[in-house]
């Protein structure tokens, strides 16, 4: 398999989460980078020229032979996705390939229609998404289990936690805070005169880059996480949804306050997340720092079962189960050839 890398020029805050989900597939001896030289490149761009003028279809479909194993075919390209990225998948988009396979971020309803446009366009025979609702609706949407679940995780290895004495800052809520909540416990921190970083205007970033980010949650006691559905509903619509920021957060060893996706609770088999109490929500974070001693073996199990089954060493691991367990099905049945489906005949949800 071929995994095709983003450019280093795009590494920016958010993409390295990219480039360390990308560095944890290449630990498999199976995949192999995706190196584009200026020759490779103007020959792709000679196969699409050559295929528009004679009215040869564009992107093949994938044969059933070729879904059988994935992993160890090199013409099988697979990539990862921070939204529907048509930049980095463009220049591949022609090149010889069998099967095609894409980790999606960010598969929100309202880029539903928009993301089975890319998946027809392009041919994609297996989509990995980061949430489980998306998954469902998406593959309820084009009436196939195209849409696979993998859930966001972390390399831990890449984080840093302090002594729980030496932690500075008492809460943190990283990205568009939950103004309903940041409104009621804003004047008891204030009042006990407690280190509270947030967004202080729209769109204000608290740290200005990756070592910052690393080392305000090495230093941060509490942090606040909830779903986007509850602080970006304009933009996650009704997808409640786990984010790597509770990865992140346990990868550091702060307690997390706020609310647990349902997804979230099934795959820890707990409740990570202190849930707020907002009949007492000024006193219950007041309490939580007079007694944070208490809280420390939910950190540290939260620590250990984020090394032990949340790593994208494991959502790897996880892609891989799901793709071996398609070429069982394959085996069983007998070879057609897969139809693409008609994005004009889907229903909408």
């Amino acid at each position: 398999m071929r995994l095709i890398l983003q450019e280093d020029t795009q590494r920016e805050i958010l993409a390295e989460d990219i480039w360390l989900f990308e560095n944890a597939i290449l630990q498999d001896p199976a995949v192999k980078p995706l190196e584009v030289s200026r020759l490779s490149e103007l020959w792709v761009r000679v196969q699409r020229k050559f295929r528009t003028l004679t009215g040869m279809e564009r992107i093949p479909v994938t044969k059933p032979q070729y879904l059988e194993d994935p992993l160890n075919d090199p013409k099988s390209l697979f990539t990862i996705l921070m939204g529907i990225d048509k930049r980095k998948y463009l220049p591949h988009a022609d090149r010889t390939s069998h099967a095609r396979m894409i980790y999606l971020f960010d598969a929100w309803p309202k880029e539903y229609q928009r993301i089975v446009r890319f998946i027809t366009d392009y041919r994609i025979d297996n989509v990995f998404v980061s949430a489980r609702q998306s998954a469902d609706d998406l593959n309820a949407l084009v009436n196939k289990n195209l849409f696979h679940y993998v859930p966001e995780g972390v390399d831990p290895s890449v984080y840093r936690y302090a002594r729980y004495d030496a932690k500075d800052i008492d809460v943190l809520a990283l990205g568009r805070k939950h103004d309903r909540y940041h409104e009621r416990i804003l004047p008891a921190l204030q009042r006990n005169d407690r280190t509270y970083l947030y967004e202080v205007l729209k769109g204000h970033i608290i740290f200005p880059d990756r070592k910052g980010l690393i080392d305000g949650l090495a230093r941060t006691k509490i942090s606040i996480c909830v779903p986007g559905s509850i602080t970006h509903p304009e933009r996650s619509g009704h997808v409640e949804t786990m984010t790597m920021r509770y990865l992140q957060s346990m990868a550091s060893k702060c307690l997390i306050v706020g609310h647990a996706p349902a997804e979230m609770i099934k795959l820890f088999g707990y409740n990570p997340v202190i849930e707020i109490d907002w009949d007492h929500a000024e006193d219950q974070i007041e309490d939580i720092l007079q007694h944070f001693h208490f809280h420390i073996p939910l950190i540290e199990r939260n620590y250990k079962e984020v090394l032990a089954n949340h790593t994208w060493s494991h959502r790897f691991h996880q892609i891989k189960k799901i793709l071996a367990g398609q070429q069982e099905i394959q085996q069983k049945l007998v070879p057609q050839v897969q139809e693409p489906f008609d994005l004009k005949a889907t229903a909408e949800i």
